[in-house]
């Protein structure tokens, strides 16, 4: 049973003409934050859909801790809504679970997930990110910005002079949603390794080698639990892509989906 009333007044966003392709965003992001450029590059010749959690985007803010099962219902009712009987998922961080927990209860209507720097569960690495993350949002959310620039990838740190750097801090802080820390104490607190292991569709899940808030090897840890999943390597890439490593994501996910007839 879908639960896509538990989300009160979702924020569907939805483009593009073609086969689906449904979109799950990561903790502290949103559909267009998260998947701008996958939507851009893709939506001549697919449907894009996405659902933006509470506190993102124009979906209001809970008062009551966020749910798993809830985001991912409300994730399936969005895409059955616009049309579709089946679809695969591409899911970031946080969405990756959200897109297993959707595989598991509506095996009908999932036929494939592309998971990207996700987590079965929280490792100490997460807690802490997202202890910090949650304070700090209460209390100094520009250094709540600077906190996240500095978990950016070596390779971009080491692009920033200053003057870049301040920008890299204001766009960080001008992003963040109010439901933020709600989102990633759900990221913190989820543990979806039995779901993961049942996962029977085709699935590949993207490791970014230098990922400072999702650590590769609990990535990997992932793509072990999931029966078949094939994994890619992003050996430079951080939790946030560059232009380039998006570009060559967006290759990927097409090559993933075109592979399955998905």
């Amino acid at each position: 049973m879908t639960r896509a009333a538990d989300i009160d007044r979702p924020d569907v966003i939805a483009s593009g003409a073609g086969r689906p392709l449904v979109l799950a965003h990561g903790a502290g992001g949103a559909v267009d934050l998260n998947f701008g450029d996958v939507i851009a590059a893709l939506s001549a010749r697919r449907r894009l859909v996405g659902v933006n959690y509470p506190g993102s985007g124009s979906t209001p803010r809970q008062s009551r801790p966020l749910e798993l099962e809830a985001l991912a219902d409300g994730l399936v009712a969005a895409a059955v809504a616009d049309g579709h009987d089946r679809f695969p998922i591409l899911g970031l961080s946080l969405g990756c679970a959200v897109a297993v927990t959707a595989a598991q209860r509506h095996p009908d209507r999932v036929s494939g997930l592309f998971l990207t720097v996700g987590f079965a569960r929280a490792d100490a690495q997460i807690r802490l990110v997202v202890d910090v993350w949650r304070h700090l949002a209460a209390t100094d959310p520009t250094t709540l910005a600077r906190l996240l620039v500095a978990l950016s990838s070596p390779h971009v740190l080491s692009t920033l002079d200053p003057a870049a750097t301040e920008r890299a801090v204001v766009d960080t802080a001008a992003s963040l949603p109010d439901g933020g820390p709600d989102q990633a104490l759900l990221a913190a607190t989820l543990d979806i390794t039995t779901d993961a292991a049942a996962v029977s569709v085709p699935t590949t899940v993207v490791v970014a080698g230098q990922d400072r808030i999702v650590l590769p090897t609990t990535t990997r840890a992932l793509a072990r639990t999931i029966p078949g999943a094939r994994v890619l390597e992003y050996p430079d890439a951080g939790h946030i892509f560059t232009p380039s490593e998006a570009s060559t994501w967006i290759d990927d996910i097409g090559d993933f989906l075109d592979t399955h007839g998905l």
